[in-house]
């Protein structure tokens, strides 16, 4: 199949491919001109580790996997995991849905198979070796892209962890039906494979401290999480089962029998792994949540997997005690109604006075996690207790950083990779390698108002098909085929990111645009500025320029903020170059 082959499939229009450009150069009627740029999409924009997915799905429709990888990686090392646990963002902000009212493209279904299908693709090499060390303590999300990040640079790394298998809360609080462990330890040995050391079974503020570092190590990168549960603070709370503890050990949990009655206190993602799982053991389960489900912290789509599971919803309901009957523990609870917003932006739970009673066998407290502080010392601590952070996670010594949930509390798997990468960045800053890390200058995000879904595909939208299997806690749903994923390509509309679809050079009037090998060609001799390309470019990576205003231009213009072009030019025509100049 050559370049082009897949405009034949375009309808069959009026154009002068010949007549006009021999006839007379029409670049002298010209008063505006297109430019090809690179601008943010707003799947990469809403995606919080900034990942240009427009960029690397083009490298997967390509076949050229270990590009895509690579490309991924610059963001976020571990699609194999995200491609699972992600809430996808990215989908969320996705043009095709905001201009069609299509579903939106299934990207994490890709990102998934993206990583699965370079699973034996080794992590980009390092950079030459620093011979600086730096400690990552703790092996949760935000620790290990740290660590990769800070090995890529070419530092020694060590982390840190204080249970005997590294993972953190990828292994220990996410159920092993949403991310199997055998994918987290496979991302781990990628991560040895590049040269990180990993030490577990030591403690900091056990084994050892803070200070005993500083000795032997450059900087300290401190995500060590919130893995501390918080206290629901009611009578009888002794009573109740801790969520956390139950995810670690649900696989060899047998006390869960069919029919056996749970409640689940709480309404974030731990409490409804642990509703979910309840049900996966055979048991029935009722979640109790002060709020209703439009206020559940909970991401969206757990929560439509739990309702389908069976889970049953108790919503504005307030447990107030928990003692021992004689049919099992009695669960005295309140009937709340909703007030005014809080500070959290949700509308406040209100008391009524109303009260009932609700009995089961065991009840599991998931109300929320909480950082550990204890082992910092106090000059990182702020007047509360708390770990002090700024920008990048710096604290107030600067050798020490922290990121993930031990500074913001319980987030995303995603957020906490994004928060070990910045930090990894800073590091390297203020070490004297930031020439290390590629620039990633600000480019304003392409608004549905401006793509064109005229020649999407009509293809229904994929989805990660359901996993057949007797184990309760076996993986729920399978990576999509690759020819799944080539169809859902085709969705894509490549917002911002020229993907060589070539509908500029079919539905270009005068033959102005021609073909090289790596895109097309705009050859200012003929092109006259009718703006049909940009128009009709279905990502609008195509932008008007203004003649007198040359091809630097900010945002509200549509393109890039460091007037980048991608013309090309060649055999004395005049062509837009990189640099902004008309060649001849």
């Amino acid at each position: 199949m050559t370049p082009l082959d897949h405009v034949d499939d375009y309808p069959e229009i009026p154009v002068s491919l010949g007549s006009t450009r021999a006839a007379i150069k029409t670049g002298d009627w010209r008063s505006v001109r297109p430019v090809e740029v690179d601008r943010t999409a707003p799947c990469a924009f809403a995606c919080p580790a900034g990942v240009d997915v427009p960029r690397y799905l083009d490298l997967i429709r390509l076949g050229r996997l270990d590009e895509a990888l690579a490309v991924f990686a610059e963001r976020n090392p571990f699609p194999r995991i995200t491609g699972r646990v992600c809430p996808h963002s990215c989908e969320d902000g996705c043009n095709l849905a905001a201009a069609t009212g299509d579903d939106p493209v299934a990207i994490r279904s890709i990102e998934r198979w993206l990583g699965d299908a370079t699973a034996q693709i080794p992590l980009p090499q390092p950079f030459e070796a620093t011979r600086r060390r730096v400690a990552v303590v703790g092996s949760g999300p935000a620790g290990l892209a740290a660590a990769y990040y800070l090995r890529r640079s070419g530092h020694r790394v060590t982390v840190y962890e204080r249970r005997p298998i590294a993972g953190g809360m990828l292994r220990h609080a996410i159920p092993e039906y949403r991310l199997p462990s055998a994918v987290v330890d496979a991302e781990i040995a990628r991560l040895v494979d590049m040269g990180i050391e990993f030490v577990t079974g030591v403690e900091l503020g056990r084994d050892f401290h803070l200070d005993e570092l500083a000795p032997e190590h450059s900087a300290v990168f401190l995500a060590t999480g919130a893995c501390r549960a918080r206290p629901v603070g009611i009578t009888g709370e002794h009573l109740l089962d801790s969520g956390l503890e139950f995810l670690e050990t649900a696989g060899l949990d047998l006390s869960i029998g069919r029919g056996m009655r749970c409640a689940v206190i709480g309404g974030g993602n731990t409490a409804l792994d642990v509703a979910r799982v309840v049900r996966r053991l055979g048991g029935e389960v009722t979640v109790l949540y002060r709020r209703t489900a439009e206020e559940m912290p909970a991401i969206r789509e757990e929560y439509h997997h739990a309702v389908a599971d069976g889970v049953v919803f108790e919503w504005l309901t307030l447990p107030r005690s928990v003692e021992k009957g004689e049919a099992g523990l009695v669960v005295t609870v309140e009937e709340m109604r909703l007030g005014k917003p809080d500070g959290s932006g949700r509308r406040r739970p209100e008391p009524t006075g109303r009260v009932r009673q609700l009995i089961f066998d065991r009840v599991f407290s998931a109300v929320g996690e909480t950082a550990d502080s204890t082992p910092f010392p106090a000059n990182l601590k702020n007047a509360e207790g708390w770990l002090e952070v700024g920008p990048g996670g710096a604290t107030a010594d600067e050798m020490v950083h922290a990121g993930g949930d031990l500074v913001t509390g319980p987030a995303t798997v995603v957020a906490a990779i994004a928060a070990g990468r910045e930090a990894a960045r800073l590091i390297d800053r203020r070490l004297g390698f930031s020439d290390r890390w590629a620039s990633m200058p600000h480019q304003p995000v392409v608004g549905p108002d401006e793509v064109n879904p005229s020649y999407r595909s009509s293809a229904r939208r994929t989805s990660d098909p359901k996993a057949r299997t007797v184990d309760p806690l076996g993986e729920e749903t399978l990576t999509v085929a690759a020819e799944a994923v080539l169809v859902e390509l085709e969705r894509c509309l490549s917002c911002g990111h020229c993907n060589a679809c070539g509908t500029c050079f079919v539905l270009c009037p005068d033959g102005a645009i021609r073909w090289e090998e790596d895109g097309p060609v705009i050859d200012l001799e003929f092109c006259k500025g009718c703006g049909i390309c940009v128009v009709e470019c279905p990502g609008r990576a195509l932008v008007l320029v203004n003649e007198r205003e040359g091809p630097s231009f900010d945002g509200t213009s549509g393109a890039s903020s460091d007037g980048r072009t991608s013309g090309r030019h060649g055999n004395g025509e005049a062509v837009l170059s990189k640099g902004g100049q008309v060649n001849a």
